[in-house]
């Protein structure tokens, strides 16, 4: 059925007021209006200047050459300078629509060869409802075509203005009118495809981020039930640690395996299961109470997080009652009974981080498995870990005695200067029977026992030694060394080194300590005086793993410390990260405000480096300059590093040395 003259009219109506830019949306960006000032203006200076040249040597119109010249230079050049920096944007486009406005005028009024200047005015509509957009187009393009006609008007019959026929005056104005509109609406057909371009970067933008959201979400929680997975679970459970850490109570830490699930399964299918496992998590959670934690860590397993007041538990009456749990459901008519066996370990009594009650669960749980019984208490008896632990203890114990322990050194470099400022002593072992074993397995057993004593008097000596020997050839490189919490409180620390002081001859402000925040949670007091006592012997100190403790800021400045040590994993990620980002710079700042040098470890690349740099970091470590070497690599490097600096030597605060290292 054919539309009515009233339908017509709301569309003939919302046609003119759009044409006239009613409605019209700014979708332009800073960055799009950047781009049209810098195509336009740059393109018209041009011009200017080609016709200024002409109309000024090769015909007779001085005046019309000179108002382009001085156009172009007074008010283009400003509108392209504005543009480039990004300031005042509205700025530079006033700037190029005057310019318009004024040569174009010109040409006009002065007519150029033939009368042809009418021919070039035709273009400012264009540019002015490109530039300024649609309502603001129609103001300039309004104000050009009023400017026009008094200027023809008020000058015809002078010396300035060229001689028009009265009969073309009214008609070119109205011709200018009309080229007016023409422009306005192939500016309106762009705007609204701008529009709608904008509208459907916008859906797929949301789109994206919806589905972005659902992966983050799907990373660290199981689909079915929500609720954390293994991966989230872990900073769950050590928030809970905190917590119950800061109320002196204790956590009760379950491991549950169901039974029979895959059968189960079998029977009512897999959206019936999913269902029985939704039904279990609200029963568990119910058990829990508000303030319990739950996660679902494997498809059979469950971790239950309960807090106590007390950390004292009755060990036998908890595993009766974790055993003792009823899950009984009815799922689409099948009643359904889930047998389960549970695994508990406790805090404080098992452990204070969240991976080693999580692990003795687990091991718990197997060893309630492998005994036939619903729940079992840790027992490390039983642990297979436990009896791997001894017998690490046991090679590392004779490693030690048979020299089989040696020590890597890996550069610290001043990142502003490039100057080799130190190296960091790492302990290495490399077992006969099992190859290389990782620090993260031995320095752990070493200070959960009394290896740590001999292995940090070990590590302290030849680091202090090495450092001795290689001041003949790179003097002022100092040796940094990590001094655990547990040596940190050995009354034996302090006579020990004053003694490998005296005995390598080494200047104590060669020698870098490096301890971790926790020392301030074992005994604060205890922990102030001693590091004093090390200061007091010329040696300096460094917080290692900065970010990672517990600390409190007010013991921070406390500390006599001179260096602060950002732990890597804020590094690794630090361009693309926001959020490291930010913690790296407010710890730089902090540690400068409390006159600390700044340490960061774990530069992987040159990207990180510069950032680095950007942010004021003093010295930097990691892959980037090198990997930990053996000494007699670790010399070379340093042979080699210094004479490729003093090929290119950098200045203080300069831009970094792009060139790669070894």
């Amino acid at each position: 059925m054919p539309n009515t003259p009233e339908q017509h009219a709301p569309k003939l109506w919302h046609f003119f007021s759009s044409l006239l830019g009613q409605g019209s949306k700014e979708i332009l960006g800073q960055q799009e209006r950047r781009d049209n000032v810098l195509t336009i203006a740059p393109i018209g200076f041009v011009v200017a200047i080609l016709f200024a040249l002409f109309n000024t040597l090769l015909a007779p119109y001085p005046l019309l050459g000179a108002i382009e010249a001085a156009s172009a230079v007074l008010l283009l050049l400003p509108a392209i300078r504005l543009a480039r920096r990004g300031q005042h944007l509205r700025w530079a486009e006033n700037l190029l629509m005057l310019c318009g406005i004024v040569v174009f005028g010109a040409l006009v009024v002065v007519g150029g060869v033939g009368g042809t200047g009418l021919f070039w005015a035709y273009s400012f509509p264009f540019m002015a409802f490109f530039i300024k957009g649609q309502r603001k187009g129609w103001l300039w393009s309004s104000l050009f075509l009023l400017e026009v006609g008094v200027l023809l008007l008020a000058l015809r019959g002078t010396a300035l203005a060229y001689p028009y026929d009265p009969v073309q005056i009214p008609h070119y104005l109205s011709s200018l009118l009309f080229v007016s509109v023409i422009a306005a609406c192939f500016n309106l057909l762009r705007s609204r495809f701008q529009e709608k371009l904008h509208e459907g970067v916008l859906a797929n933008t949301a789109t994206a981020q919806h589905y972005l959201d659902q992966l983050q979400f799907l990373a660290l929680h199981d689909p079915v039930t929500k609720l954390p997975n293994r991966t989230r679970i872990l900073p769950v459970l050590q928030e809970e640690i905190g917590q119950a850490q800061a109320r002196q109570g204790g956590l009760l830490v379950i491991a549950m395996r169901l039974s029979r699930l895959p059968e189960i399964s079998n029977i009512i299918g897999n959206d019936a299961t999913n269902e029985l496992m939704q039904a279990i998590s609200a029963t568990l959670q119910q058990l829990l109470g508000e303030g319990g934690k739950l996660g679902r860590i494997a498809r059979e397993e469950m971790l239950l997080v309960f807090p106590m007041r007390k950390p004292q538990f009755n060990l036998d009456n908890t595993t009766r009652m974790v055993g003792s749990y009823n899950l009984d459901f009815e799922i689409r008519g099948f009643p359904v009974h889930i047998d389960y066996t549970a695994g508990i370990a406790t805090y404080p009594h098992h452990g204070s981080s969240a991976e080693v009650l999580l692990h003795k669960a687990e091991q718990s749980m197997l060893q309630a498995l492998q005994h036939g019984v619903p729940a079992t208490m840790y027992d490390a008896s039983q642990d297979e870990a436990f009896v791997r632990y001894h017998y690490r203890f046991g090679r590392l114990r004779d490693a030690m005695a048979q020299n089989q322990l040696t020590q890597h050194f890996q550069p610290l470099i001043n990142i502003r200067t490039g100057k080799l400022v130190a190296a960091e002593a790492l302990a290495r072992w490399f077992d006969p029977e099992e190859g290389f074993i990782s620090p993260l397995e031995f320095i752990p057993i070493a200070e959960s026992s009394g290896l740590i004593k001999p292995l940090t008097r070990w590590t302290i000596r030849e680091a202090l030694r090495q450092c001795a020997l290689w001041q003949a050839d790179f003097p002022g490189v100092a040796v940094s060394v990590n001094l655990s919490v547990r040596s940190l409180f050995d009354p034996e620390l302090l006579p020990m080194l004053r003694q490998l002081l005296q005995e390598t001859g080494i200047n104590p402000a060669l020698v870098r300590l490096e301890v971790t925040e926790s020392l301030m949670l074992t005994a604060p007091e205890k922990g102030l005086a001693i590091l004093r006592d090390i200061v007091a012997l010329g040696i300096r100190l460094a917080i290692d793993d900065y970010g990672t403790g517990f600390s409190s800021l007010g013991y921070l400045k406390l500390l006599p410390v001179q260096e602060l040590k950002i732990d890597q994993r804020f590094i690794r990620h630090l361009v693309e990260d926001r959020g490291d980002m930010a913690i790296v710079e407010s710890t730089i700042d902090l540690a400068h405000h409390l006159g600390l040098s700044v340490v960061a470890e774990g530069i992987e690349d040159q990207e990180t480096m510069q950032q680095l740099w950007l942010l004021g970091c003093d010295i930097g470590q990691g892959y980037y300059y090198s990997k930990p070497m053996p000494i007699d690599d670790y010399l070379s490097w340093c042979d080699h590093y210094q004479r490729r600096q003093a090929a290119n030597p950098q200045l203080l605060d300069s831009e970094p040395d792009n060139t790669p290292l070894l």
